[in-house]
């Protein structure tokens, strides 16, 4: 082929040299592109132009194509497109060669004729081909596994053949160890995750100058890494749970889980779901049988890899067993309890009157002794624990708590143990009951045992037998006897006799007739003031006779000797004997009597009493007992609070309390004024005064606080008390100055305004008669005589008169005051007590506080409560 190209050659250049040297230049055809040889490379498409250039282009004919073989090329039939065809231009004397694609067997030399007065015209172009640089397997993307040999794959075709060579990321690839370059790639060996990016392959043609690259990008894949985590997962019944698997790989594998012990895809297995993206296992309704071995498995394009986790399903306990028992006492006690749970259940017992439970083994010295003990049963775990105790008493008897927990939950229950015994009349009191005048009474007799007693009753170690006056109820564990004493024969020893498997107890229960107290045996003066007298009261023996309830007192003045217009007071027993509102320098007789259940007893012998002077009040006592010389730590840093009762006034009213307090210092053990200048005094003008606040203390400071009462004979001795004020900052008594708020500031300004239309309206009326002011004058004017009855005169002066009118009008008279309030305040826990005088004082109760205690009495000497007097 190379040798008839120079043929071809040849041939072109004799004819252009036998053209001129003929001289018919101007009578040519031309072939454009204007080259002799044109090298087309495979494939490509070409169109060749035959263009006649004469003097008189009408006496041209129409030029043709010939291929190589000399054949004319023929124009393509309507709607077709041959591989090769020409196509004439008559108007610029033209044919167009076309060859949509050229191949290797189109090559060769081409010529243009046609005929110029008779004359031949003849050009020709020599057309060579060539392969061009074709990738023929080269993917723009490819990818490698880590650790293993990767061919980056470039395969390449030309003619003539080219030469290729490697580049990273503009760096020159050259074979090395990891590097070798093929024809058809570059072998990467052991390939690391360093080796992605972009390989560029270039390929170059030397002879005829074509240069072509590819980008390949190269993605290296790792397979699948776990990462570390914990190899137990703990997940609780009935919940749902989530177990994460994650690994590391690229591209991101996907997951999947099986359960070990049933080769289960759980993406496939109800109450499971599977994320295979995330590895996101849930499980729905977690249930006992789920725990297990679950493996977690990671695939992606470069490997696959696995992880084994075990799951542990907590069930919280359930307690299943634990039944009430019954043992006698002296006898062994036993209480089981059952439970099931996964893990296994930690079970102790709790006895429920005991805050601590019992530890496991022996306890209080080997009497208890709890053993448990744990075996699987199914899917989960059962304990058992037992709980033993020797020598069982009365005191072990009670509800036991068995507490199961595990780390899924806890778990309780109560069990009885009854501890049988016999019977106990322990709690029956032996004080004798008492009659009188025939009065019925009940005996009753309850008896305390497991199992219940039947009682049977004796009289004078005779079965009790009933009658009109004798009645029995109940057989047990209560009965009770009701006696009606008409005959003395019936006062004695009742004797109670209760009985069950266990044994037999008996109670004896005396029933006495009840008489009267006796007279009292010793009355004592034990302290007394102007208007006040206490007393020491010794009672009759109770030996024979129900228990003295209350003391009853009658007293009269001296000169008086009819007892029948005395004055009466009672007293429950034990509180304080006190007689008040007596008259100062008056001489008094006392008589007293004993109370109980029967009557008043007999009056004992008269004591006189002799009324001191009037004199100042007695000391003041604090609420709550404080010694005068002890150190009180307040609550406050600037203030502290005082709590008195109302002393005995002796003769004349307390008018007022005198509060004074000084700060000290504690010198060799002893309290001493700090600065008699810093000493304030301060005066409470009320008799209800029972508390005040003393206020502007200094904080952390000692202070002797000193209340005095007053009447018109002066000053009762002083109640003191020391206090420490608590830690604190001192207070200004100026408050800090502020400044005007925006709203403030606003409504001053709208005031002005205000004012300032007011002052405007103001002079229109008076100058020219207009205005509101103006108007509102004029509609008032001849209702203001019935507007001002209705308003009344105490609103006459809001409007002034000479703005409206030129009448005179009269000065509004005063509204009228309201009374004065006085301000007292209210004690809480004392009041006044009740003044008896006259025959009044014989016909009402009377309620008195003296020294902090409350004493009832009454005229009639009647016990109307326990523990009072009335």
């Amino acid at each position: 082929m190379r040798s008839s190209r120079v043929r071809a050659t040849g041939v072109a250049t004799l004819a252009i040299l036998l053209a001129t040297i003929t001289g018919c230049s101007s009578q040519i055809l031309r072939i454009y592109p204007m080259r002799k040889q044109q090298i087309v490379p495979v494939g490509k498409s070409v169109v060749l132009t035959c263009q006649a250039e004469t003097p008189d282009p009408v006496l041209v004919t129409q030029p043709q194509w010939k291929d190589p073989k000399g054949f004319v090329i023929n124009e393509a039939a309507p709607g077709t497109r041959p591989e090769i065809y020409t196509e004439a231009m008559p108007t610029k004397q033209s044919q167009l060669l076309y060859i949509s694609s050229i191949t290797h067997a189109m090559a060769g030399n081409y010529t243009c004729v046609a005929t110029y007065t008779n004359m031949p015209l003849s050009a020709s172009v020599v057309l060579d081909t060539f392969v061009a640089i074709t990738w023929v397997n080269a993917n723009e993307n490819q990818f490698a596994t880590k650790g293993r040999d990767f061919k980056i794959m470039c395969e390449v075709t030309a003619e003539p053949a080219p030469s290729v060579d490697w580049f990273k990321e503009g760096t020159s690839v050259v074979t090395s160890d990891r590097y070798v370059i093929h024809a058809n790639g570059l072998l990467i060996k052991n390939v690391e995750e360093s080796d992605d990016g972009t390989y560029t392959c270039r390929a170059v043609v030397i002879q005829t100058g074509e240069l072509a690259e590819r980008n390949i990008k190269l993605e290296v894949y790792t397979a699948p890494e776990m990462e570390e985590r914990e190899p137990k997962v703990e997940i609780k019944e009935g919940e749902s749970a989530a177990i994460t698997c994650k690994a590391r790989g690229k591209p991101p594998p996907t997951y999947t889980w099986i359960k070990a012990n049933t080769r289960e895809n759980l993406a496939m297995t109800s109450r499971y779901s599977v994320n295979e993206n995330t590895g996101l296992l849930t499980i729905d309704r977690v249930e006992a049988g789920d725990y297990g071995k679950y493996i977690c498995s990671a695939v992606n394009q470069a490997g696959q890899n696995e992880t084994e986790i075990e799951v542990e399903v907590l069930v919280p306990p359930k307690i299943f067993e634990l039944y009430n028992t019954t043992a006698a006492e002296k006898t062994d006690g036993r209480l089981e309890c059952k439970a099931t749970g996964r893990p296994a259940p930690r079970i102790s017992f709790r006895k429920q009157s005991n805050s601590e439970p019992f530890l496991n083994g022996p306890n209080d010295d080997g009497r208890i002794i709890i053993e448990t003990s744990s075996r699987q049963t199914g899917d989960q775990m059962q304990s058992t624990a037992v709980i033993t105790i020797s020598r069982l008493n009365r005191t072990d008897d009670g509800l036991y708590e068995c507490f199961a927990e595990n780390e899924g939950g806890q778990a309780r229950k109560n069990g009885h143990l009854t501890v049988q015994f016999k019977p106990t009349f322990e709690h029956m009191s032996n004080v004798p009951i008492w009659s009188w005048n025939g009065q019925p009474v009940n005996i009753s007799c309850i008896a305390e045992s497991i199992p219940n007693a039947t009682i049977k009753w004796k009289f004078h170690e005779y079965d009790l037998t009933e009658s009109p006056h004798v009645k029995i109820y109940g057989s047990g564990p209560i009965s009770y006897v009701t006696v009606i004493p008409v005959d003395r024969s019936l006062y004695g020893v009742y004797k109670c006799i209760a009985t069950n498997t266990l044994g037999e107890a008996e109670h004896i229960i005396q029933l006495r007739e009840a008489f009267p107290p006796g007279p009292v045996l010793q009355v004592k003066q034990e302290t007394i003031t102007a208007t006040s007298v206490s007393f020491n009261i010794l009672g009759p023996a109770e030996d024979m006779g129900p228990p003295t309830l209350a003391f009853t007192a009658q007293y009269k003045e001296n000169g008086n000797f009819d007892w029948n217009l005395a004055m009466n007071r009672t007293w429950s027993v034990n509180s304080p004997y006190i007689v008040e509102n007596l008259t100062p320098m008056y001489t008094y007789d006392f008589r007293f009597a004993a109370v109980n259940q029967v009557g008043a007893g007999s009056w004992g012998a008269p004591i006189t009493v002799i009324m001191p002077r009037r004199s100042p009040p007695e000391q003041p006592k604090w609420r709550e007992a404080i010694s005068s010389e002890s150190l009180i730590h307040g609550k406050f840093a600037d203030r502290y609070e005082l709590q008195w009762k109302i002393p005995a006034h002796n003769g004349e009213p307390i008018d007022m309390y005198e509060v004074s307090y000084c700060p000290v210092l504690k010198v060799s053990g002893e309290w001493r004024v700090a600065s008699d200048s810093e000493c304030i005094v301060e005066e409470l003008r009320s008799y209800e005064a029972i508390s005040y606040e003393v206020r502007g203390l200094h904080p952390d400071t000692r202070y002797r606080i000193q209340v005095r009462a007053h009447n018109v004979l002066g000053y009762s001795l002083p109640a003191q008390l020391y206090v420490q004020t608590a830690l604190g900052v001192e207070r200004s008594g100026f408050a800090p100055p502020q400044l005007m708020s925006s709203g403030t500031i606003v409504g001053v300004a709208l005031a002005g305004v205000f004012m300032c239309l007011i002052v405007v309206d103001l002079l229109l009326f008076c100058f020219r008669r207009q205005g509101v002011v103006a108007t509102l004058c004029g509609k008032r004017a001849k209702k203001h005589k019935e507007d001002e009855a209705k308003l009344g005169s105490l609103y006459g002066w809001r409007f002034p008169l000479p703005y409206c009118s030129t009448k005179p009008r009269a000065p509004p008279s005063p509204a009228p005051l309201p009374p004065p309030v006085k301000l007292v305040p209210t004690p809480t826990d004392e009041k006044e007590p009740l003044k008896d005088t006259g025959d009044d004082a014989l016909k009402r109760n009377s309620s008195v506080e003296f020294d902090g205690r409350r004493v009832y009495a009454t005229s009639g000497g009647t016990i109307i409560g326990k523990n009072s007097a009335v």
